[in-house]
């Protein structure tokens, strides 16, 4: 199962079946998903971590909770598909019991810390990973947005990938590290820059943003809500050219320690199949763990019906 196949391609999986560890990776509504998979170059915009007594651990707005297995499942509203894969445990697909009990454990230590996840932060780790820059004007100066939230601030944010990442890297296995996901450089994709209703993104994207943000986008608020809907022609929009996005990338990577020579690990490197090594739990995404040799993938656990589109 490629990440980037249709949905309709990726066979059917029975929630039943899932283990405790089990990764779902999952496609959410709303057009900062769509901006987060097109980025990616991938399908999806969210991750989780199956934990035991049929619930989920995750990353969301309130923090790292346990969320229902059953009532994701269900909510149609919010999500177009969730696909789920597997540690490949080297005897097959499925963890070892004693592995599978250290990765619930590490998942389960985060729950209750004050890691809101930041959908855009997740777009600018995204952006500043690929360097993808969309040629819409206000696509630009939101990508410039989002590379300001992308990195370690002093607001504690996480990425929901991050969180699955850190379970398996940073649990109790022995030796240190065993099952932490290989993280490989992924083909760049060919799929256009997204239909986005920019009014609506605007909306979901206006609680996440500060002063400063809110300043350089109320022009393009203002006449988004007046009517305009086609986001490349809105007045009064900053010119970001590549120079000033290539700038704030790099300066993005800097704060994590993550240009060459600098903060004792290696930048991320852009040839396709690249193993990227000892990889910022940060900057990992839900394409990575898609794109992921460590997982094995299971199949399909929701795939919403046209009444839901």
């Amino acid at each position: 199962m490629h990440p980037t196949v249709a949905p309709t391609d990726v066979p059917a999986f029975h929630a039943a079946d899932l283990r405790t560890g089990d990764v779902l990776l999952m496609m959410g509504e709303g057009p900062l998903s769509e901006l987060i998979a097109w980025a990616s170059d991938g399908a999806y915009s969210h991750a989780a971590i199956v934990a035991d007594a049929g619930d989920l651990i995750e990353a969301t707005t309130g923090g790292v909770v346990r969320t229902p297995l059953r009532a994701r499942l269900a909510d149609r509203d919010h999500y177009r598909f969730i696909d789920a894969v597997r540690m490949d445990g080297g005897h097959g697909p499925g963890l070892e019991p004693a592995d599978a009990a250290a990765v619930l454990a590490r998942a389960a230590s985060l729950l209750g810390m004050p890691y809101p996840v930041d959908e855009l932060a997740l777009f600018g780790v995204i952006m500043a990973v690929r360097g993808k820059w969309p040629r819409h004007a206000l696509g630009r100066l939101l990508v410039r947005v989002a590379l300001d939230h992308a990195l370690p601030d002093d607001t504690g944010r996480v990425v929901c990938s991050e969180v699955v990442y850190r379970a398996y890297a940073e649990c109790t296995a022995e030796p240190a590290g065993r099952l932490a996901p290989v993280i490989v450089v992924g083909e760049r994709g060919t799929a256009p820059f997204p239909d986005i209703d920019w009014k609506r993104l605007l909306e979901q994207l206006w609680p996440l943003l500060g002063p400063r943000d809110r300043q350089a986008l109320e022009p393009a608020r203002t006449a988004l809500l007046a009517g305009t809907e086609d986001g490349a022609g809105l007045p009064g929009l900053p010119v970001v050219g590549d120079d000033e996005l290539e700038a704030a990338r790099r300066a993005a990577l800097g704060r994590a320690g993550l240009l060459a020579g600098e903060g004792g690990r290696p930048a991320r490197l852009d040839d396709p199949g690249t193993v990227v090594p000892d990889p910022n739990p940060r900057l990992v995404s839900p394409q990575d763990l898609a794109a992921s040799p460590s997982f094995v993938p299971l199949g399909r656990v929701m795939q919403r019906d046209a009444s839901h589109a």
